[in-house]
């Protein structure tokens, strides 16, 4: 069919070149014409936020908090400041306090502990000395990070500035200081001395899960784990020279969004739109009316020329979406939501009819809503792009009983679809 539609544009370009004359350019705005510098975009998002957050340490050394036979709860509380760069990167500064216990591994229980903290080898018990099982360990941390942020959800996909999740993946470099007690299980008695323990470096990361309840608070949940540089973390000396331990935390918190609010800066740039740029922006289209015949041509940075021949306003394409979603992805559909406009634009006393649909999950209600909300997405980057809005009806249809029972749960039935009327009174 494509080439058929290209031997009869060379046929009215060849042989009736009187017609051609006559042709009228009707120019079809660029839908990227005013698009914004970067620096315009972002300067009504505010960057920096403080928080606070609570949660568990989980330590890991000759002693664990968590192991076969020994598994202890404690508690941990700290403060954070971040400032966020863009919607993709931002920088953060942690301070945490957190206590623990640590017990021994299970294999480990008939490890020989002495009085002075060393691990004993020999298999016979010396005076004064205990066996692992009969002691743990009451550690006692202070904790300073510096976190480099990566916000996955806008690394993977540009953000059209309405997500409210953030999942944000934060390698780190740490400062630690960890002050451990060696006790008796059976009265809670010091049994050890003291362990000295310097400031130690420690590397790791977390990642977050952040949910954003309204311009000045979001709420978040996050886990991490830091390779301690450091043996002695619960208080333990043994004859091994590497300086290895961990630390695993699981905390939740609040996070407050500093600017936002009445007259003030609108939201966290985190969660502004994605900036498109300019070698994926489509550049500008023109739609050449020979009498009654339409040629739209369609160019697309690094996409070659397409010629569609069509009387009237064409079948106009589908726009498809996610599982509960109405986001219209403008990248991924720009040729079809330009050739859309541009047949609109062309037929200027036309009106279409956009229904939107759903797959065969969820309930009516959801689903009358979420295809509601379709339809008018669409309108809206129509009228976004110059066209009349009183031109343009939406309507939600809910689950799509017509399409065929394979497809029920597919991608084909997440879609809005439309119907053109010329000249409709």
């Amino acid at each position: 069919m494509k080439i058929l539609r290209y031997i009869a544009a060379i046929i009215w370009w060849v042989y009736l070149p009187d017609m051609t004359v006559s042709a009228q350019d009707v120019q079809i705005s660029d839908p990227y014409a005013n698009y914004p510098s970067k620096k315009a975009m972002y300067a009504d998002y505010s960057h920096w936020s403080v928080g606070l957050n609570g949660g568990i340490p989980f330590f890991a050394g000759d002693f664990r908090s968590v192991s076969l036979g020994n598994n202890y709860w404690g508690g941990m509380a700290g403060i954070q400041a971040g400032y966020q760069i863009n919607p993709l990167f931002g920088v953060r500064m942690s301070i945490d306090y957190g206590v623990n216990k640590a017990g021994s591994k299970n294999y480990e229980d008939g490890f020989i502990l002495l009085p002075n903290a060393e691990t004993y080898y020999n298999i016979d018990l010396p005076e004064g000395a205990e066996y692992y099982r009969n002691l743990y360990s009451s550690i006692k941390m202070w904790n300073v990070g510096l976190n480099f942020e990566t916000n996955l959800l806008n690394l993977f996909r540009r953000s059209d500035g309405n997500r409210r999740w953030g999942v944000i993946l934060s390698p780190g470099i740490y400062l630690q200081k960890f002050s451990p007690t060696v006790k008796l299980k059976s009265d809670d008695k010091q049994f050890a001395s003291k362990v000295s323990n310097k400031l130690n470096l420690g590397l790791g990361g977390d990642l977050a899960v952040r949910y954003r309840i309204n311009s000045c608070i979001d709420l978040q949940v996050k886990g991490g784990m830091i390779w301690v540089n450091n043996n002695t973390i619960d208080g333990v000396k043994t004859i091994c020279d590497c300086k290895h331990s961990s630390m695993i935390t699981v905390q939740a918190g609040v996070v407050w969004k500093i600017g936002n609010g009445t007259n003030k800066k609108k939201e966290n740039i985190m969660y502004a739109p994605g900036y498109l740029p300019e070698w994926k922006r489509a550049t500008r289209t023109v739609t050449k009316i020979i009498h009654d015949t339409v040629y739209i041509e369609k160019k697309v940075i690094e996409k070659s020329p397409e010629v569609v021949v069509c009387k009237g306003l064409p079948d106009l394409p589908a726009i498809y979406f996610e599982r509960g979603k109405s986001n219209l992805d403008t990248d991924k559909y720009a040729i079809q939501l330009f050739s859309i406009a541009q047949a609109m634009m062309g037929n200027p006393t036309s009106q279409i009819d956009i229904l939107g649909f759903a797959d065969h999950t969820g309930g009516e209600a959801i689903n009358a809503k979420i295809t509601k909300k379709r339809a008018e997405a669409l309108k809206k980057f129509l009228v976004k792009v110059g066209i009349e809005g009183s031109r343009i009806h939406t309507y939600g249809m809910g689950k799509d009983m017509k399409i065929e029972k394979d497809l029920r749960f597919s991608e084909k039935a997440r879609r809005t679809d439309i119907k053109a009327i010329i000249n409709r009174k």
